[in-house]
Parts: C-alpha cells; sequence; structure tokens
C-alpha cells in the first residue's frame, strides 16, 4: 500500500480541519455550506458545497471490475462528469471530500478541466478497444498535474514571473510579499496532503493574468482558469507550469477575507 493511502485511510474525521494549514483558506466557504460535521458526509450530502445551482452532482463511486467490453469514454471518470454531470465519489476518503470542496469553490475551472480531458481521452480511443492507452499524452500530464497539484498565481506581469519562478527558490513568495502576485491553492492533492500532514507529490503554478486578486472575489479567479482551460493552446505539455515550492505559497499574516 502506498505511503499516502495508508495514510488518509488511517487518519479520521477531523471537524475542524480547515484549521491544519493557513492555504485551506479557499475552501472555507464550500466547507460552510456543508453545514456541521462530525464525519465525513455521504456522496449525495457534498451538493451542498455549492452556491445556487449545482453544476454537477456527486455520486457514490462503484468499484471497477475487470473490463468486458470495449472502452466507452462517455463511462470513464472524466465523461461522466461531462457528459452526465456526475462526479464519481469514495466514501469517506479524505482525497474526494478536498476534490469536492474545490468543486464547491471553482467550479467553472472544475468543468473546463474535465470537459477537456475527456475529450483528450475520448480522441485517443481505437474504436474497440478494450484497453486505455498505456501512458498519458503530454497534454493529458499537465492538465493532471494542474487538477491534483496545481497552484493558481496571479501577477501583474505573467511573463516575467514566469521567469523568476524558473530563475531559482524564493521568487513566489517574494512577489506575494512586495504585492506583485497572489498564490492560491486550487489541486485538490495539495489540500488533502495539507489536512494529512505529509508533502505533496508534486507543486506546480499556473500563471493567470492578475484580472482577480484575493481582495476580490474567487469566482472571478475561477472563470480565469476556466478561460485559461479553454484555450488549446495552453496546456500542452507539463513543461509549461512552474514547479515551486508549497511553502511560497503561503498567504500573508493577514490574509482578505473577501472570499466570497
Amino acid at each position: 500500500m502506498r505511503p499516502l493511502v495508508r495514510v488518509r485511510r488511517a487518519t479520521p474525521f477531523d471537524p475542524g480541519f480547515l484549521r491544519r494549514s493557513r492555504l485551506l483558506w479557499p475552501l472555507e466557504r464550500a466547507a460552510a455550506r456543508l453545514g456541521a460535521l462530525d464525519d465525513f458526509p455521504a456522496a449525495a450530502a457534498l451538493d451542498r458545497v455549492f452556491e445556487g445551482d449545482a453544476p454537477v452532482r456527486f455520486v457514490t463511486a462503484v468499484p471497477r471490475g475487470r473490463r468486458r467490453t470495449a472502452v466507452d469514454a462517455a463511462s470513464l471518470y472524466d465523461g461522466r462528469i461531462t457528459l452526465e454531470r456526475a462526479v464519481p465519489t469514495r466514501a469517506r476518503c479524505w482525497h474526494d471530500l478536498m476534490n469536492a470542496l474545490v468543486w464547491g469553490t471553482f467550479p467553472a475551472a472544475k468543468r473546463a478541466l474535465h470537459a477537456r480531458q475527456h475529450h483528450a481521452i475520448a480522441a485517443r480511443l481505437a474504436p474497440g478497444a478494450r484497453v486505455l492507452p498505456p501512458t498519458r499524452t503530454a497534454e493529458l500530464d499537465a492538465l493532471a498535474l494542474v487538477d491534483e497539484g496545481g497552484v493558481l498565481v496571479s501577477a501583474d506581469d505573467p511573463a516575467a514571473m514566469r521567469a523568476a519562478l524558473r530563475a531559482g527558490p524564493g521568487a513566489l513568495r517574494a512577489a506575494i510579499i512586495a504585492g506583485r502576485a497572489d498564490a492560491i491553492v486550487f489541486g485538490h492533492a495539495i489540500f488533502e496532503s495539507l489536512v494529512l500532514g505529509v508533502s505533496p507529490a508534486a507543486v506546480a503554478a499556473t500563471l493567470l493574468p492578475r484580472e482577480a486578486t484575493l481582495d476580490e472575489s474567487l469566482r472571478r479567479i475561477d472563470v480565469a482558469l476556466a478561460t485559461a482551460l479553454g484555450d488549446p493552446a495552453l496546456f500542452q505539455t507539463p513543461g509549461e507550469l512552474c514547479r515551486v515550492e508549497l511553502g511560497e505559497a503561503e498567504p500573508p499574516t493577514r490574509r482578505p477575507a473577501a472570499i466570497a
């Protein structure tokens, strides 16, 4: 059993999990919509993470059995989200709970990301194929990295910020302190790692124009990322993303309270 899976299964539910790291703050509103919790919510209850009408619904994941027919892209994880608006969710799973909270915080970006993954996977399937291709494309690797390990960096000058991040460590933290950039965790695997107290497997920055800051609505940041994900020229390889240290993304001592 992988170490992270072992920790995930061994960590009981904690109603105060959002207090385990300052980087968990973007999830506060979505978590508050679930109400007071003393245990992991059931999949159907997670629909409450959304403000207003839910763009997807959360359904209990069914264990995968041995495939006996041709692969149908519509029945795969991204296909079900895109076509059925159903997110398969495992019971009592920190990883999937964090995923639901990210959906409640960044619904437009999550829909755009999974739609793009679905179409990229469907385009690779040969008629009648009974197995998926053995490796992912560079595009699918990039999209998975954003989904699991993405940090959104909105900067006054994204090109200059990208160059600074590639030049060496410390650049992101310096830009945040100087007020030239903001950083917000997006990847649900990072959020899970913060809750479980383990190091995330990967952390990569996606650079966005500073159309929205932490003083403004997370909704605008959500739309900015969804727009970027809708551009087929972007996210073609993991090399477009900048690897950063998670600690560099920590918010200032006083983070803005306007996150609605």
